[in-house]
């Protein structure tokens, strides 16, 4: 059709649609349009009347959109520099109104497109749609783009952060758990603060429980950091408390166990037992089997906060076995108080001696008449004076 032609049959197109609106319902509306962006002669006019398609936000035009995907898709022609980059905002038009529309049927378009593009911000976009349109088909090949992207960085940091986001974005709609472990790595990686951003909100997302992935992350990865993190993602995560417990149990072994390799591997495996050490609490773990590794952090040199919060984690337990591990402790500050060896600080003699009285137990009662001839200060000598009441 020549330019006169075209112009003529979008006259009639805007006259009928634009000029007497609700004069033709939407398929009729559709079928206008459609006539109008096939005889278009440009790729510039072409965009220009899908942006008026595109408003119409009628699911009547998902054949329509795939249709003019799929022949731009299979396009041969030359095209300039000019060209190129209207064409691929043509696609970016079309597959954010596919994902919009939720058209699951254009799932192959859409990959071919996303495999296909040169342009870094349309293969974000066009992975985007994949997840809106629910297309869980593609996870796998989804989360292979962002493992790889992750373990590769170009030169292109713009680019790789429009597909990275674009992943993200999908493998959060899809919320299969194959997306879960290349979302967190994504996390750990040296994106961009808006890119961790979503990256932490998609992982509550993809999935409630995400324990097993994690747990297996945080005895194989070698990176201490990343054990850390994979901690927190399980502290964050909406699992189970038993999972949690289980997970801050096995995260207490490794940082027991490993050696560090130099003073910033210290500083992870501390905060890795603080963090294992605060979930027993905020879970209230009651389980005997995790008291003496639980223990262990009371006769390790290390520091006050850290035993405090071993401390704590024994005391909202309610077995013998924490009670017996208190005692202990505590007998051993006698000892060392009685020996002369006084501590530079009795909050922690205090924290233990309040611990024993909440625990219901009677194992502690000597350890506590010997506190108050032991040469302590009075104010150590009045909690065990009240924890002697509370347990009589």
């Amino acid at each position: 059709m020549n330019r006169i032609s075209y112009q003529t049959l979008l006259l009639i197109a805007l006259s009928v649609i634009l000029v007497v609106p609700g004069v033709v319902f939407p398929d009729e509306a559709t079928e206008v349009w459609a006539k109008v962006y096939k005889h278009a002669p440009s790729l510039q006019q072409k965009y220009a009347v899908m942006l008026n398609i595109v408003e119409l936000d009628n699911r009547d035009v998902i054949s329509l959109l795939i249709e003019a995907l799929d022949d731009l898709n299979n396009q041969s022609i030359e095209l300039d520099k000019k060209e190129i980059v209207i064409q691929n905002d043509l696609k970016s038009l079309i597959v954010n109104e596919l994902g919009d529309l939720k058209a699951s049927e254009a799932g192959p378009y859409i990959y071919r497109t996303v495999k296909e593009a040169e342009d870094p911000f349309l293969k974000g976009e066009a992975i985007s749609a994949l997840g809106k349109t629910g297309a869980k088909v593609y996870t796998r090949n989804i989360a292979l783009i962002l493992k790889n992207l992750t373990l590769y960085r170009g030169d292109d940091l713009r680019g790789e952060e429009a597909i990275a986001f674009g992943c993200i974005v999908a493998l959060e709609r899809l919320k299969e758990p194959e997306g879960y472990a290349p979302v967190f790595y994504a996390l750990n990686d040296g994106f961009s603060r808006r890119i961790k951003k979503i990256a932490k909100r998609a992982l509550l997302n993809i999935m409630e429980d995400p324990s097993e992935i994690l747990k297996d992350i945080l005895i194989n990865e070698s990176k201490l950091n990343i054990k850390l993190n994979a901690l927190k993602a399980e502290d964050n995560s909406n699992a189970p408390a038993e999972k949690k417990i289980n997970i801050a149990y096995a995260a207490l072994e490794q940082g027991l166990n490993v050696k560090p390799p130099d003073i910033k591997g210290r500083t992870y495996l501390r905060e890795l037992r603080m963090l294992a050490l605060e979930m027993f609490s905020g879970n209230k773990a009651d389980d005997s089997e995790v008291v003496p590794s639980i223990e262990k952090v009371l006769y390790m040199d290390s520091n006050f906060g850290e035993k405090m919060n071993a401390i704590e984690a024994l005391r909202v337990m309610s077995n013998d076995a924490a009670a017996k591990a208190m005692n202990r402790f505590f007998a051993h500050q006698n000892s060392r108080q009685g020996s002369g060896v006084t501590a530079s600080n009795n909050r922690l003699v205090i924290a233990t001696i309040r611990a024993i009285g909440n625990a219901n137990s009677n194992v502690g009662t000597h350890e506590l008449l010997m506190a108050k001839y032991s040469g302590y200060p009075a104010s150590v000598v009045r909690e065990a004076d009240k924890a002697i009441k509370a347990l009589e």
